[in-house]
C-alpha cells in the first residue's frame, strides 16, 4: 500500500523541477499557456494532499466482538467501515492493533479499493485469546495515499472495546482436602460410597474391586462374589485461597506461578461447583476478588470472571491474608491453598487452620522451577513439605511442566 519514501519523493521532485523547466521555457519565448501549465504542475502536489488528506476524515470505524471468552478459544472480529463523507473514497487500507495474549488467525488487514457514499464494509478475522486477562481492544490504523501516489496518510481511530478471557478450568482427579474435625461436624458430611472406614451395606463383586474387601460369609450365604462396601466423609464446603502476594511468585508468560495457580484455582471451582458443593474464592490483591458461599455451576462465571482479573499485587503478606479470613471461612470447611510461599509463616498458618478444625490441601508453586535464571533450589520447598505433613495437611507440589492432573493426583509421600 504505502509507496517507497524515495518513489514518493521523485514524484514529488518531478513535478516541482517540470513546473520550474515551464516556467523558465514561458520567460524565454514569452508564451502566455506555459505559465498556466508551469503553474498547474506546481499546485498539483497541494490538491493532491488536500484530496489525501480529506479522504480518511470521513471514514467511520466500529468494532464488534464478544465480550467474554475462554483461553484457547477462537474469537470472531468484525470491524465495520463506513464512508460518511459526500465523495466517494479510493483505496484505504485498515488494520487492527491487538494487545499481547490476543493472537489474530491470519491478517487483520484489509484493502478497500473503493467505498461510495454512505457505504460500508466490514473486516472480518478469528482471533485466539492465548492467555487469561483483561484486555482492552484499543485503536484501529487507516492508511491511505492520494491519487497520484505523492502523499501516504495514516490516522488512528479509538474503538475502546473490553474483551475478558476466563482461564479454561482442566479435568482433575476428585480434589478432596482432609477432613480434619469432621467427626463432630456430621451435618457438614458428604457421604459417598467407596473407601472409608464407615460401613454402608454389601454389594455384589465388580472386576477391579479390591479383593480384600470380599466378604466372604455373604459370599457363602449368596453364592456369589460380594464386597463390602464403606462410606467415606469429607468436607461438603470447599475454599480456595490464592495467594496474590508477590513476593515468591516466579516465571514469564504462561509459564508463571501465578497463571498456573490461576488454572489449578478454576478448575477446583468448576470441580466442586459442578458436583453440587458450595465454593469459597480468597484472592485478595490490590482489589477484593474473593467469593463467599456459592452454589451451583451457574456461580461459575463469577469464580472466572475474578480469576481472569487476578493479578500478584497484594500489598499484605499471604500468610496475614489467610489469618485475616480465618473468620470468613465455613465451619469445617475443606481449604486448598495454592501458593509459592515457603517458611515458617505458611506451616504457622496452616496449623492455625488445622485447630480451626479445618482440612488443608497446600499446593506448593515451586517457584525456583519457574525462574527464567539461576539453579533451581527447592530445599525450602522439601522442608516446607515435612512441617505441613507434620502438621496433618495434605501437600502436593506443583512445578513447571507438571501436569495438573497427574500431579494433583499425586501426594508427596508417592513422589
Amino acid at each position: 500500500m504505502e509507496a517507497p519514501g524515495q518513489l514518493r519523493i521523485g514524484k514529488r521532485s518531478a513535478l516541482l523541477f517540470g513546473a520550474f523547466c515551464i516556467l523558465v521555457l514561458a520567460i524565454t519565448l514569452h508564451v502566455e499557456y506555459l505559465y498556466y501549465m508551469s503553474l498547474a504542475l506546481a499546485v498539483t502536489p497541494l490538491l493532491a494532499y488536500a484530496i489525501g488528506w480529506q479522504t480518511l476524515r470521513a471514514i467511520e470505524v466500529r468494532r464488534d466482538s464478544l465480550a467474554v471468552t475462554q483461553t484457547g478459544e477462537r474469537v470472531p472480529m468484525r470491524l465495520s467501515v463506513t464512508n460518511s463523507g459526500g465523495a466517494r473514497r479510493g483505496l484505504i487500507v485498515v488494520r487492527d492493533h491487538l494487545p499481547s495474549g490476543l493472537q489474530a488467525e491470519g491478517l487483520a488487514e484489509r484493502r478497500i479499493m473503493d467505498l461510495a457514499p454512505g457505504e460500508t464494509v466490514t473486516v472480518d478475522y478469528p482471533l485466539v485469546a492465548r492467555r487469561r486477562g483483561v484486555y482492552y481492544l484499543g485503536y484501529v490504523e487507516l492508511l491511505c495515499t492520494d491519487p497520484l501516489g505523492l502523499f501516504n496518510y495514516r490516522q488512528e481511530r479509538e474503538t475502546q472495546s473490553l474483551l475478558l478471557v476466563h482461564p479454561r478450568p482442566v479435568s482433575l482427579p476428585r480434589v478432596r482436602p482432609p477432613a480434619a474435625g469432621m467427626q463432630t461436624l456430621s451435618r457438614l458430611r458428604t457421604r459417598k460410597r467407596g473407601e472409608g472406614t464407615d460401613f454402608a451395606g454389601v454389594r455384589e463383586y465388580t472386576p477391579g474391586d479390591d479383593l480384600r474387601r470380599i466378604h466372604w460369609k455373604a459370599t457363602a450365604r449368596r453364592g456369589k462374589l460380594t464386597v463390602v462396601e464403606y462410606e467415606s466423609g469429607e468436607a461438603n464446603n470447599v475454599a480456595v485461597a490464592l495467594d496474590l502476594s508477590p513476593t515468591h511468585h516466579a516465571g514469564e508468560g504462561d509459564d508463571h506461578t501465578l497463571e498456573q495457580g490461576v488454572i489449578l484455582a478454576a478448575s477446583i471451582a468448576a470441580q466442586c461447583l459442578r458436583r453440587g458443593a458450595e465454593f469459597s474464592l480468597i484472592a485478595e490483591g490490590r482489589d477484593s476478588y474473593s467469593h463467599r458461599a456459592l452454589l451451583s455451576d451457574r456461580a461459575e462465571p463469577l469464580v472466572l470472571d475474578a480469576l481472569a482479573r487476578v493479578r500478584a499485587n497484594a500489598p499484605q503478606p499471604f500468610a496475614e491474608t489467610l489469618v485475616g479470613f480465618e473468620p470468613w471461612l465455613p465451619p469445617g470447611a475443606g481449604v486448598v491453598v495454592i501458593s509459592p510461599l515457603v517458611g515458617g509463616e505458611a506451616v504457622a498458618a496452616a496449623r492455625r487452620l488445622v485447630a480451626l478444625g479445618h482440612g488443608v490441601l497446600w499446593v506448593s508453586l515451586v517457584a525456583p522451577t519457574f525462574a527464567t535464571a539461576g539453579p533451581a533450589d527447592e530445599a525450602a520447598y522439601q522442608e516446607l513439605a515435612r512441617g505441613l505433613l507434620g502438621s496433618r495437611c495434605a501437600v502436593r507440589q506443583l512445578r513447571r511442566g507438571d501436569s495438573l492432573a497427574v500431579r494433583m493426583g499425586v501426594s508427596i509421600g508417592a513422589r
